[in-house]
């Protein structure tokens, strides 16, 4: 992959564009995660009808810059991040740290975490491979009604969508990992000792 076309994406971002950049598990859609504006374009884009996002970020302590993380969810990214295992941290998001060196180096240069839903219309297939999968798809075409910038890195490997899971701990003097729920399997299972 060429620097050029990363510092692009990432010139992109920094300005409210909307990018599509590769993940750990498929191709994503996405915009600095505190751009309204480029979020708004985004739901209309993939004709979704929820504002509920995964984000991702470069790392752990840029993660605790933007949320407040309590000590089962400290635990659960020190375990599987990087990797496909996102986690609650709002009403509106769940964030993971990627596997993929791009997605984070993208997180890092923009400075914040970045909005990483899947590229495709809401209840289709996710797209691996931008040149075959997402020949017609109309997100793809620049200008007002699809995308500012395309990083296409060739095929990815397929692979499930992230597992997402919620973190409720306990309220004791000390500290016990409480109940994980698991709000969407994915390729990883979730297993936390108190």
């Amino acid at each position: 992959m060429q620097k050029s076309a990363i510092n692009k994406a990432i010139m992109v971002l920094k300005k409210n564009g909307v990018a599509v950049y590769p993940t750990d598990t498929a191709y994503a859609i996405g915009c600095k995660f505190t751009s309204i504006k480029a979020i708004e374009r985004i739901i209309r884009l993939k004709k979704r009808k929820d504002d509920k996002f995964t984000i991702i970020a470069s790392s752990l302590a840029q993660v605790r810059k933007y949320f407040k993380l309590n000590a089962c969810q400290i635990k659960i990214a020190k375990k599987y991040w990087p990797g496909p295992v996102s986690i609650v941290v709002s009403p509106k998001y769940s964030v993971r740290v990627p596997k993929n060196k791009i997605a984070r180096q993208l997180a890092c240069g923009v400075g914040m975490p970045l909005l990483a839903t899947s590229l495709n219309i809401s209840g289709q297939p996710a797209i691996y491979h931008i040149k075959q999968d997402g020949r017609k798809l109309p997100i793809l075409n620049g200008g007002l009604y699809g995308v500012d910038f395309v990083l296409d890195v060739g095929p990815l490997k397929k692979q499930k969508p992230s597992t997402i899971v919620e973190c409720l701990t306990s309220k004791t003097p000390h500290f016990k990992c409480g109940v994980i729920r698991v709000l969407r399997h994915g390729p990883i299972s979730v297993k936390i000792s108190s």
